[in-house]
């Protein structure tokens, strides 16, 4: 949250302009794409990006599945963290992460289920999910103490390869999307801020075959 209001923070020093309204339509039949709202006004601008997050607008079409999450974080510890605190990423479908923070902890996060979705379900399994990154964290670096601290969890969407959804929306000319399923949202934000600046420039990259909205792999 602090990181988003940086963010927009910047941006207004920057010149840019933020609206609070919710949109209801869009048309991009014209040179300049039309975007209407609630309330009965509309905004014209010659590109529009979404980058809604979750909630996507009618005029994309995707399919995408929910996963549950968990992570910890062991007490302060900053004598027991392996060596430079690098970030830790399993390369594997069933994955886990570990990172520290600034204070000496240790994230520990994975576990990711398709089928315990609903709230309080993810709840009822919490403890047996903590016992299990508590585990995973010793064989990971016995160096550690897993006493958790605190435990949390929660639900994201994914597309069915993983990466994001990053290019121009099929039909909707000039509208382009953002959207960075798959739990790396920062990263994948960053990587789509690269690629619609340059495509907006006139420029491409093969990136967006693979991260294309249409792509084989969603249908």
């Amino acid at each position: 949250m602090l990181l988003t209001h940086g963010l927009l923070d910047i941006s207004v020093q920057r010149r840019a302009r933020l609206l609070k309204a919710n949109v209801v339509a869009f048309d991009s039949a014209a040179q300049s794409v039309t975007v209407g709202l609630e309330s009965g006004l509309s905004i014209e601008a010659r590109h529009v990006v979404l980058a809604t997050g979750y909630v996507v607008p009618d005029i994309v079409k995707l399919k995408a599945r929910p996963a549950s999450s968990w992570a910890i974080a062991t007490r302060r510890q900053p004598g027991n963290l392996w060596p430079e605190q690098a970030l830790i990423w399993e390369a594997s479908r069933n994955y886990h992460y570990a990172r520290t923070t600034a204070d000496g902890r240790i994230i520990l996060g994975g576990e990711d289920d398709h089928a315990l979705i609903k709230p309080e379900v993810r709840n009822n399994v919490t403890p047996a999910k903590v016992v299990a990154l508590k585990n995973y964290l010793k064989a990971l670096w016995p160096h550690a103490s897993d006493r958790v601290d605190f435990a949390w969890s929660g639900a994201f969407d994914t597309t069915h390869d993983g990466l994001p959804l990053i290019g121009a929306v099929p039909s909707c000319k000039n509208i382009f999307a953002a959207f960075g399923y798959g739990g790396n949202g920062i990263n994948f934000s960053f990587l789509a801020a690269g690629l619609l600046a340059a495509l907006l420039g006139g420029g491409s990259s093969p990136l967006l075959d693979d991260l294309a909205i249409d792509r084989d792999i969603l249908g």
